[in-house]
């Protein structure tokens, strides 16, 4: 099968899995959001092309020498982050008025079924390219651990480290470490803020982030 066939199947499942992402964990949109929504979605290219940006730049810290596998991870990681923001974007677009958006984020970002499921759309993501080894999945510690692995499938915990997710020092999100790479995948709720942050209208961002 060609590059460009896998790569549009990996598109075509990560497209499935956020659409069931999205149904899971949004809440109906209020009608006072609308006009907010409509700028959202005119800003949907921008935040997609923020998150390309991102994902460049960590590769470019990993490993130069593993040109081949370089490319690869640029496929997986671009698609990874479309794939968490485009939920994310969505859950703004639907609930802008009913709270702060920093206290959209974290309270998305520390429910223990939206973080597995971030979880497994991204290493699903990973595996439609075919990547192998060790991966580290680091979650907030403000979740159990038990209660994440709990809502994994068996087929996720055996690509991780001792078959279990690690807390880390966050507050909300996922990371995931390649460990044999050097390369991390970032999700956590600060880096989610920060790439939403910049294109929420200017006149908006003292309200919803205090600056």
């Amino acid at each position: 099968m060609s590059t460009m066939k896998t790569l549009e199947k990996g598109q075509d499942k990560i497209k499935k899995i956020s659409e069931q992402l999205r149904s899971e964990i949004l809440e109906p949109a209020k009608e006072e959001a609308k006009k907010i929504i409509q700028e959202a979605e005119q800003k949907a290219d921008h935040i997609i092309g923020e998150a390309e940006k991102h994902v460049e730049t960590l590769i470019q810290a990993g490993r130069k020498t593993l040109e081949q596998e370089r490319h690869v991870f640029h496929s997986s990681l671009q698609q990874a982050s479309k794939q968490s923001l485009e939920a994310l974007k969505q859950a703004i677009e639907h609930n802008l008025f009913n709270d702060q958006l920093h206290t959209l984020l974290n309270q998305s970002t520390i429910n223990p079924r939206v973080i597995a499921d971030l979880i497994a759309a991204l290493i699903k993501a990973i595996e439609k390219e075919g990547l192998a080894g060790d991966l580290s999945v680091v979650v907030p510690h403000t979740v159990s651990t038990q209660e994440v692995n709990d809502l994994l499938a068996d087929g996720i915990l055996k690509r991780l480290k001792d078959q279990s997710v690690v807390v880390g020092d966050f507050k909300g999100g996922v990371r995931i470490k390649f460990i044999d790479k050097s390369l991390t995948i970032d999700m956590s709720d600060e880096t989610l803020k920060d790439l939403i942050s910049r294109y929420v209208r200017k006149d908006f961002r003292k309200f919803f982030f205090g600056s």
